[in-house]
């Protein structure tokens, strides 16, 4: 296996992993030596039948059709999965639904009808990629012979691996960004010129869904196949300004900063974590491969205290109300999500003055 390779996980539906262990036994899937970043317990398995993706939802192994969520790839890779996929099907209409779905002030009973009747037709062969970002900044190769799966704790993931290269030129002066994770925005991002980013904010459509939907509101509840695809438009649109925002960065990133997070237990819940889900896998992993690529340092830092300590007085801890955080020492009222960015960001430059002086 190619280590430089990069890689990226995505989860097998349940109602596969009974046929995962089967083709275990049967020696389909072959288990390796070798480890899959950030999930140092897992049995790794390469499989020895020829991979292939069918849509957004199949892989092909061979003649064996698994649900994974192909769909929940950055844009580069998707895109790289679509050009080397000869079958690619795609529900009629994707790229319309897509549309109405971003739409400001939709009816949530307006796009269920759009919904079923987007389902209610036949898949097509389709190559174009609707739910990809479309200035992502990345090019990728996808490299089919580079797949592999593996379990952990009961739980089947699949591991594709891609070529990735940054296609973003340097901006002449280029600055460390801090970065602080949370769900509204998804990430705010700052520089020491205290210049602020807040990226992504909560999905209209997307909440009422699945309120409506947990409340068994009378045509209002999704079966399995609209709870997928609502799950897929809520994860690309919660992808497409996570990218554009990394887009920035390639360019402009001497080094970035964020906390050192361990994310592994945190499971999808329906679609009202499709949005979320996207946050956690560009932190995770879009982030510091397409960094890499680029030639640009990432540091994960200490998280303790990033939101409740003030950046101003890092010795201080103040109190959250809502979106607000309160230094009894500074007397004023400071945005959450900036404060936690602005600690990220010191602790940063901390490590790096720390480096500079070795």
């Amino acid at each position: 296996m190619n280590h430089d390779l990069d890689q990226y996980v995505v989860r097998i539906d349940q109602n596969k992993f009974p046929l995962l262990r089967a083709l275990v036994q049967g020696g389909q899937l072959q288990q390796v030596l070798t480890s899959v970043p950030g999930w140092p317990r897992a049995a790794v398995y390469q499989p020895l039948p020829q991979v292939t993706a069918g849509g957004d939802n199949l892989l092909q192994l061979g003649l064996i059709q698994l649900t994974a969520q192909l769909y929940a790839l950055p844009s580069a890779a998707y895109e790289a999965l679509l050009r080397s996929s000869s079958e690619y099907w795609q529900p009629a209409g994707l790229a319309e639904l897509r549309t109405l779905f971003s739409t400001p002030g939709v009816d949530a009973s307006t796009f269920r009808t759009a919904l079923k009747a987007t389902l209610a037709r036949p898949l097509v062969q389709d190559h174009t990629p609707h739910l990809a970002a479309k200035d992502h900044g990345c090019h990728a190769d996808w490299r089919p012979d580079g797949t592999l799966l593996f379990e952990q704790g009961g739980t089947w993931y699949l591991v594709l691996a891609f070529e990735l290269r940054s296609l973003v030129p340097w901006a002449q002066e280029r600055r460390v960004f801090g970065i602080d994770l949370n769900d509204d925005p998804s990430l705010c991002i700052v520089d020491a010129a205290r210049t602020v980013q807040m990226i992504g904010g909560p999905h209209t459509l997307l909440e009422t869904l699945r309120r409506e939907h947990v409340a068994g509101v009378t045509g209002a509840q999704l079966s399995p196949d609209e709870i997928r695809l609502v799950s897929t438009l809520g994860y690309a649109a919660g992808r497409e300004p996570l990218e554009a925002a990394l887009r920035g960065l390639l360019g402009q990133a001497r080094a970035v900063g964020v906390e050192q997070l361990d994310l592994r237990g945190l499971q999808a819940r329906f679609v009202a974590r499709s949005r979320e889900r996207a946050t956690l896998d560009c932190v995770m992993a879009w982030l510091p491969q397409a960094l890499y690529r680029a030639g640009i340092k990432l540091y994960r830092v200490p998280a303790a205290n990033t939101t409740r300590a003030c950046h101003r007085h890092p010795t201080q801890i103040g109190t959250v109300r809502g979106r607000m955080f309160h230094c009894p020492r500074c007397g004023e009222a400071q945005h959450r999500d900036v404060n936690a960015a602005l600690n990220v960001l010191t602790r940063t430059l901390h490590i790096r003055h720390l480096e500079a002086l070795k």
